[in-house]
């Protein structure tokens, strides 16, 4: 049984630190001046991996990969901090701290109930939640059906809405995969109430199934597993809130950022798609392509039937899948060529998702993983260790083009926090799972969230998932995606 706490409704539209105590220390933050802020762009640049086919070589199925970037969207969303020219100003200064306390906010509720999902955009059809329908044009893979969509605005010339899906969160259209994963759970809802549940009962059903997956099959599959099973049975040690409940920054700005490194470059889709490369996988939704559209290929309405995913693929069901990345200081190369709205390649440097994570993170004032690593050493000491990496453990595990970078900044004894975190993996754990900081603060942080959900399955006393599973009293990524009747 998982160690219980009595639930409220927690209002978590705030942003703040799990270790506020480091921000009293400019040696336990990145230097503040013009210099810091080339070399994290520098080292941003340098983290683009040129070299081999960004196939994946660890254990990881790749959906787990895109199911980390739903729990993202379900649970965090910061835009106001800056705006992303204002990001690659050379003058850009961390924010002052009241001023971070005091504006930055979280637009998701955060308490993993599928907020996302039924967020106030999302259509409904009485009980039931609706879905968009394909657009036939051939190809369609063996067994799927018109159902296989999110709704969506229809085509217009506005950008914004142009073909927009309507759903909680936007951000869920940014790429095929993480699309089809939410249809997924629009068919698991509607499921519930084909079976008899009315609007109220599905969401619940469906919000605790989902949170048994982020604890009992997610994070033990990207962070330490004793890690992860510890803090569900005896307690928060970490973030432990109280009434207080805030979205850390040093979970959202940096340790859960680990999930852009698993990213492959291509991946064998489905029937028609071997492979699809991450770029086509941006081009066919609205949020961040054309649906459609690159080359003599037409824009659609809606998704083309042939680009339906085989979720077997995907995961870890008997037959070969496509494996995520190992998690390591290494991006793949797409992710250094990031398009606006209208697909066109934004200019220069703010194309790099690597440098627009560092960036934010020193606007942000994060903590250097040095001193993150030495306050957990001090807080867990006599409940697990945590190794504080030295300079040569990091600079020997990275290319040299980053190790120069990070010697010429300084940044080998004060390393930009998701940096660490992202050779903390590497170094500790061969990049197969996140290592003892990341693990921590992962752990923490979503089994935190999950205690103070109204719908919490660590509040009821020997709660079980009760839907069709392979294996008695689990249920998995796979078994939700059977049930939704994808897979």
């Amino acid at each position: 049984m998982g160690f219980a706490v009595m639930a409220r409704p927690a209002d978590t539209q705030d942003f703040g630190f799990l270790f506020p105590q480091l921000q009293d220390d400019p040696d336990n933050l990145l230097p503040e001046r013009r210099a810091t802020h080339n070399a994290l762009v520098n080292l941003g640049l340098a983290m683009r991996d040129t070299g081999g086919a960004g196939g994946g070589n660890i254990g990881l199925p790749a959906a787990y990969t895109y199911f980390g970037q739903f729990v993202d969207h379900d649970i965090t969303l910061e835009a106001s901090s800056a705006t992303l020219p204002e990001l690659f100003e050379p003058d850009l200064a961390p924010l002052p701290l009241a001023q971070i306390e005091s504006n930055i906010r979280n637009a998701r509720t955060a308490t993993l109930e599928l907020d996302s999902v039924y967020g106030l955009l999302a259509p409904r059809v009485g009980a039931k939640m609706k879905i968009g329908k394909v657009t036939e044009i051939g190809g369609r893979p063996a067994g799927k059906d018109d159902n296989n969509d999110l709704p969506r605005e229809p085509r217009i010339s506005d950008p914004v809405h142009d073909r927009a899906a309507l759903i909680g969160d936007p951000r869920n259209d940014e790429n095929t995969i993480i699309a089809q994963l939410h249809v997924a759970f629009l068919r698991a809802h509607n499921e519930l109430v084909d079976g008899g549940a009315n609007s109220n009962r599905a969401r619940r059903r469906l919000r605790q199934h989902y949170q048994h997956i982020v604890l009992h099959d997610f994070l033990g599959r990207i962070a330490d597993p004793t890690i992860v099973d510890d803090i569900i049975e005896n307690g928060n040690r970490v973030y432990d809130p109280g009434d207080d409940v805030f979205m850390p920054l040093e979970f959202s700005v940096a340790a859960y950022r680990f999930g852009h490194s698993l990213i492959r470059r291509d991946y064998e889709f489905n029937i028609n798609f071997q492979p699809a490369t991450l770029d086509q996988l941006f081009t066919f939704t609205a949020l961040s392509g054309q649906l459609g559209g690159e080359g003599p290929i037409p824009q659609f309405d809606t998704l083309p039937e042939n680009w339906i995913i085989e979720w077997e693929n995907f995961v870890d069901t008997g037959t070969p899948f496509n494996r995520a990345r190992r998690i390591d200081t290494n991006l793949v190369e797409p992710l250094f060529e990031l398009k606006d709205l209208r697909g066109r390649s934004l200019p220069e440097n703010r194309k790099s998702l690597a440098a627009r994570n560092l960036l934010r993170g020193y606007l942000l004032r994060m903590p250097t993983g040095q001193a993150v690593a030495r306050r957990l050493r001090k807080k867990l000491e006599g409940v697990r260790d945590v190794t504080v990496l030295g300079p040569n453990q990091i600079r020997n595990s990275v290319s040299s083009e980053q190790a120069q970078i990070l010697e010429d900044a300084g940044f080998l004894q004060r390393t930009p926090l998701w940096y660490y975190i992202l050779a903390e993996a590497s170094i500790l754990a061969d990049g197969r799972r996140l290592g003892p900081v990341g693990s921590t603060i992962v752990a923490e942080v979503l089994v935190g969230l999950v205690r103070r959900s109204e719908n919490s399955i660590l509040n009821v006393t020997d709660w079980n998932p009760n839907l069709p599973s392979e294996e008695p009293d689990e249920f998995t990524l796979s078994d939700l995606l059977r049930f939704a009747g994808v897979l």
